[in-house]
This record gives C-alpha cells, sequence and structure tokens, in this order.
C-alpha cells in the first residue's frame, strides 16, 4: 500500500464532525448545499468558507467550524493563502506593468544583490516571466526548505542548491523559491517594497482587504492546523502572526523578502472573489494581459498530466472534474487546503478555504478540491 493510500484509509477512520455550512449568501438548493457539506465531512474539514460568484455578484457564500478555538469562520475572516497567492501575486505584477513599472523580460539581475542565473548557463539572463512560469531553472531544493522558516537571506539560498538539473527555459520546475524571487525582483524594478506595490497597485484599486504581513490587516487571519497525525500545536498560529512588529514591510529588502510573493498573503473571502471577477473579463486587467495568464507556458504534466503552467496561473483540463478547462490556483499549507479557479466558459468562479483538511492528492491537486471541483461542475 503506497503512501498516499494509507494516508487516505486513516482519514476515512477518523471520526466523523458535524459540517454545517452557515449561510452569508445562498441561491442553490438545500440538497446541493447537503452535497457540499458531505465532501467537506468525508475529508474532515475543521472549519473554512466555500464561496461560488459570477463576473457580477457572489451567489453562494458560506462558512464553517472555527477560525481560532472559540470563534467561528464569519465572513469578513482573512485566511493565510498559501499557493493561491502565487496567483495573487502574479496579477499584481502585471497589474504593475499595465502601468509601465514592469517589463517580465528584462534580466532580473538589474538591481539585485545577487545573481538568479543558472550556474550551468551564466550568460543566460532570468526573467520575471520565467520566475512567474517556473521555467527559470530555481527549484525548492533542501537548503531552501530548511532555511525557510528562519528566514535565511536569498543569497545564500542561491548559492546553495536552488538550481535545477534543466537549463532555464527547457523545463517547468515549480518552484516556491522562484517566485518568492518574483517578489524580489519587482521590488528591484519598481522602487517599492512588494507590500506597498501590491496594495498601491492592486489590492487598494480593486478595494481588496490584503496584506503579505497580518500584522497589518485589521480582519482576524484564522489559524491552520494538520488533522492528521494530530497537531497538539497549531501549526499557523496566527495569532502570534498579527502581535508581530509592524516593521520591515515598507522598505525594499531583497535579502527578506523572498518569504511573501509565493505563499504569504492573507485575504478574506470576499477580496478574493473581486480579483477573481477581475481575472474573467477585461476591465481592471486588459484583454491581452488576461489571455497572456491563461495561454500555457510551461508544462506540470512531470508531476499532474491533468496542469498546464500559465502566467502565475494553473490550466486545469481533466473531464473527469470539468468539462472545461479551468483556470486559478491551489494553495496548500500548515495543513489547509485552499482554491481559486475559474470556468470561464460559464462565466463563474468557485473559492475554497480551509483550517485544515485532509491532504491527500491525487498528483497536484487535493482529494477535497477534485471533490469540489466535480460537484461544482454538475451544477445546472
Amino acid at each position: 500500500m503506497s503512501r498516499t493510500s494509507l494516508y487516505r484509509l486513516l482519514i476515512r477512520l477518523m471520526p466523523q464532525k458535524g459540517i454545517h455550512l452557515r449561510a452569508v449568501d445562498q441561491t442553490m438548493p438545500d440538497a446541493k448545499k447537503k452535497a457540499y457539506e458531505g465532501i467537506l465531512r468525508r475529508h474532515k474539514a475543521a472549519g473554512g468558507a466555500l464561496a461560488f460568484f459570477n463576473q457580477e455578484t457572489i451567489t453562494d457564500f458560506f462558512t464553517f467550524g472555527e477560525a481560532r478555538p472559540g470563534t467561528p469562520v464569519v465572513e469578513d475572516i482573512a485566511f493565510r493563502l498559501a499557493s493561491v497567492s502565487k496567483l495573487v501575486s502574479a496579477a499584481g505584477i502585471l497589474a504593475m506593468r499595465e502601468q509601465g513599472l514592469i517589463d517580465l523580460d528584462r534580466d532580473a539581475d538589474t538591481g539585485l544583490p545577487y545573481s538568479l542565473r543558472h550556474p550551468q548557463a551564466p550568460d543566460v539572463p532570468i526573467t520575471l516571466r520565467m520566475l512567474l512560469t517556473h521555467t527559470a531553472g530555481i527549484f525548492d531544493g533542501e537548503r531552501y526548505l530548511k532555511g525557510i522558516e528562519r528566514g535565511e537571506p536569498a543569497g545564500g539560498l542561491l548559492a546553495g542548491d536552488s538550481h535545477t538539473k534543466h537549463l532555464p527555459s527547457e523545463g517547468c520546475e515549480y518552484s516556491n523559491f522562484g517566485v518568492g524571487l518574483a517578489g524580489c525582483v519587482a521590488e528591484a524594478q519598481t522602487g517599492l517594497s512588494f507590500e506597498c506595490a501590491m496594495q498601491r497597485y492592486l489590492f487598494e484599486p480593486l478595494g481588496m482587504k490584503a496584506s503579505y504581513y497580518p500584522q497589518l490587516l485589521d480582519s482576524l487571519v484564522a489559524n491552520a492546523r494538520r488533522i492528521f497525525p494530530p497537531q497538539k500545536h497549531i501549526n499557523f498560529d496566527a495569532a502570534a502572526r498579527q502581535a508581530r512588529p509592524k516593521t520591515g514591510w515598507d522598505t525594499p529588502d531583497a535579502q527578506a523578502h523572498h518569504l511573501f510573493a509565493h505563499g504569504s498573503c492573507c485575504m478574506d473571502v470576499k477580496s478574493l472573489v473581486t480579483l477573481g471577477q477581475a481575472l474573467m473579463t477585461p476591465g481592471f486587467f486588459t484583454q491581452d494581459t488576461l489571455q497572456e495568464m491563461r495561454s500555457p507556458l510551461g508544462s506540470l504534466h512531470g508531476r499532474d498530466p491533468s496542469l498546464t503552467q500559465g502566467l502565475g496561473m494553473f490550466i486545469l483540463e481533466d473531464e473527469q472534474l470539468s468539462p472545461n478547462p479551468l483556470y486559478g490556483h491551489q494553495g496548500m499549507a500548515y495543513g489547509a487546503v485552499h482554491m481559486l479557479f475559474l470556468d470561464l466558459a460559464r462565466g463563474r468562479g468557485i473559492i475554497s478555504l480551509t483550517t485544515g483538511v485532509s491532504e491527500a492528492r491525487e498528483y497536484i491537486m487535493a482529494d477535497v478540491n477534485r471533490a469540489l471541483l466535480k460537484e461544482w461542475a454538475q451544477d445546472d
């Protein structure tokens, strides 16, 4: 039996907890709501939010469980988005480009105190486009995985085992470090800290309550905890994060700010819906920008045959889940599993954010997200 099969078996053997979706907005039949409750129950979701929207409005929005002990998830609770942050960061960088501040194809080394170039291809410039499509020849090596919680400087990580065996543009290697470095490149090109640039060019214009620093948010941020093996401690202690000093966010820092763009964005459901709507049709973004994000620029088929990499965006093509291609991103960290996906053919989107749930996955996509997407595809 594989480790994944064993994990799934043990998840099924865990005690069932009742899940009641509390409606903030509801247009779907109660039978459909119960179907989603059943999925979340089977995958042992602890708490979270589930939202469905179209270009104009949120059609259905539910919360369930607790954000922190004794505090229920309510509509204005913020979540740490994990890798859904990659989609958010890419959208912000493209918004900066539309203002003439960013060049996706410029040598990314310009203005940085270190080089992103591959040691086996020192004459090949690395670009923001490569970083956002995981084709820069950078990956999450052992030194990165051990050093990220300690906040090891980017230059030291790049001097370690952070480069792929293949050369830049010759393969697609999903990398948190690579997208984190994209935030540092954006700082070098704009002269602003990544947080300030994202606030000025994406969050504030769209009216989003979001930040890469939980301590800067007025909203309560939800905890995250692994449900299996059971944890005594909180894997992502939001209260501790929000109690941190409000420093370091407003000045560029090429050595430290690789820790944000890939996974640290926090926001509430309605803010994430606002971004999803902006990514559906031209308006805030031009049609050219939206098409560029949705274009297949890298293949993730080595890890997941259903996924292609767009510009900061997954392209999910799996007829078992949806008859139409889906565009968006998944996030998994600290026991939480999230997603935002758009069905452009039907003009609608889905968001699922959790505080903890089964982390079983088939290739890249989590089982719980696959089940939710499959149920969503059956909507009238």
